[in-house]
């Protein structure tokens, strides 16, 4: 069984995708609310996604993947 603790850690996607850093741009597919996550397109695929500092972003916006939770991408606006 998982602890709570290994599903709140933030991994950078440098560590678990080397060549992640040249195509850190995404689309958000689904809306972001504030504590629930939406559907971003990553990398030609699709994936869960939320802005942590509970912001909502609307679908279409482009964001910044700055790092994976579990299945989750972390992500931020392009301002």
């Amino acid at each position: 069984m998982l602890s709570r603790n290994c599903l709140q850690t933030v991994q950078p996607l440098s560590q678990a995708y080397p060549g992640a850093l040249k195509q850190m741009k995404g689309y958000v597919e689904q809306a972001i609310g504030p504590n629930h996550p939406g559907r971003i397109r990553y990398q030609a695929t699709y994936w869960f996604g939320i802005c942590d500092d509970g912001r909502s972003l609307p679908r279409g916006a482009e964001v910044t993947v700055i790092g994976r939770r579990g299945n989750t991408l972390i992500v931020e606006p392009i301002s």
